[in-house]
């Protein structure tokens, strides 16, 4: 077999003149740390070939892999740049392709990126330009475990699906029709499973009837929706969607009687009807949050705020100040001493599980900003000042379960 070697030089694989020509890989090659390899015209991995790329690999026009393309997975160096500049770039292949860090960047006519093969990424996919598009492909990019991504906007993001794997929590750089329009899930308690999402500019109506619905749900999005499916069979955890006053209609956004509210609803394949989610309204970055314990077609409502029995007044002050000062040291609920029977769950803003509890409020069990409970991360830590998500369920006299969610600030 072959063997080329980058150590220290850059190398640069063109052939001027040949519209068609292009870079075919039948060995073994190898990028080391710090290096760089370039090829200006089609790069086709056969399957011959191996590639361990650990330096920066440009590509400025089509990318195929029929053999290994991976990297080592104890660096975090490996750099794969797509750069297109004469046009859209195919990235295909029969068998997938492993990358560590990738960056999409070609400013031609959008989509950009036409993937009509695997690629998973292991480190952070950089979203700087272009959109890419398995929509109309067969192509699919998978983030793994620890994979990560930044930069997604309206000029750069998934037109189709995108995977993620593990139990982290992630937001699906997804989106369709020159918007970016994401989904974001928080942290599951099952590890290996695999989180897909898509998101749709379209009417949902067609597939999933509006007039199907609770009768709480006074009105569906029927500009957008989402996708989201799992082979978690133990679902417990947030999902936040978003808001865009260019792609969400007036009439879910705005809120001209105080009688409803933005929330998330979700088609029950089941029971063929729409059901909603007790949502914390974030106004200033324009999202909702809910816990969910099901996949499916997510989408945005407007829902009738349901006014509970005067017996049932609970107050929740969600701002405190956890410093031991003796003044508002912990969150304050007023009125639980009367429902002992209820849970409290608290998440960080990435979804993630801090403070989980029974008896909220009875015999001095308050939250004091400290990671506490059962499957909560960094237990006995303080937890850092910021933003969280919270879940109340208590049980009334009459043995009905009600539920509160916001957010927390401290």
């Amino acid at each position: 077999m072959t063997k080329i070697y980058i150590s220290t030089i850059i190398l640069a694989i063109c052939a001027v003149g040949k519209l068609n020509a292009q870079t075919v890989n039948a060995g073994e090659l190898v990028m080391m740390p710090g290096t760089q390899f370039s090829t200006v015209g089609d790069f086709n991995n056969i399957p011959a070939g191996d590639v361990v790329n650990d330096g920066a690999f440009f590509v400025y026009a089509n990318f195929n892999n029929d053999g290994m393309v991976t990297f080592t997975p104890s660096l975090n160096t490996g750099l794969v740049h797509f750069k297109g500049t004469t046009g859209a770039q195919h990235i295909s292949g029969t068998l997938p392709s492993e990358l560590n860090n990738v960056r999409f960047e070609n400013k031609s006519a959008q989509p950009a990126f036409l993937l009509d093969g695997d690629i998973s990424v292991g480190g952070t996919s950089n979203f700087y330009y272009g959109i890419v598009d398995n929509s109309n492909y067969n192509g699919k990019i998978v983030f793994e475990a620890n994979a990560t991504h930044d930069n997604a906007s309206n000029e750069s993001f998934v037109l189709g699906h995108a995977e993620q794997k593990g139990k982290n929590e992630f937001e699906f750089p997804v989106g369709d029709e020159g918007y970016y329009r994401s989904m974001a899930i928080g942290q599951s308690s099952q590890d290996g499973k695999n989180y897909v999402s898509e998101y749709f500019k379209k009417n949902s109506n067609d597939e999933y009837p509006h007039n199907k619905k609770q009768n709480k749900i006074l009105l569906i999005n029927n500009a957008e929706y989402w996708k989201f499916d799992t082979t978690d069979k133990a679902i417990d955890f947030a999902l936040t969607l978003s808001w865009h006053e260019d792609t969400t209609p007036d009439e879910i956004i705005k809120n001209p009687e105080n009688e409803t509210s933005i929330g998330i609803v979700r088609w029950d394949e089941t029971d063929k009807e729409w059901k909603f989610y007790d949502v914390a309204t974030d106004s200033n970055n324009k999202t909702v949050t809910a816990k969910i314990t099901k996949d499916g077609v997510f989408t945005l409502a407007r829902i009738n705020k349901a006014l509970p029995p005067k017996e049932e007044d609970v107050v929740v002050y969600n701002g405190f100040s956890p410093n031991e000062d003796g003044i508002n040291d912990f969150f304050f609920i007023e009125g639980l001493s009367i429902y002992p029977d209820n849970t409290l769950e608290i998440y960080n803003r990435w979804g993630v599980k801090v403070f989980e509890t029974s008896g909220y409020g009875i015999d001095g069990n308050w939250f004091k900003g400290i990671s506490e409970g059962r499957a909560t991360i960094s237990k006995g830590e303080k937890l850092s000042t910021g933003t969280y998500f919270y879940i109340l369920r208590y049980k009334t006299s009459k043995d009905i379960t009600r539920e509160k969610v916001g957010y927390l600030y401290f």
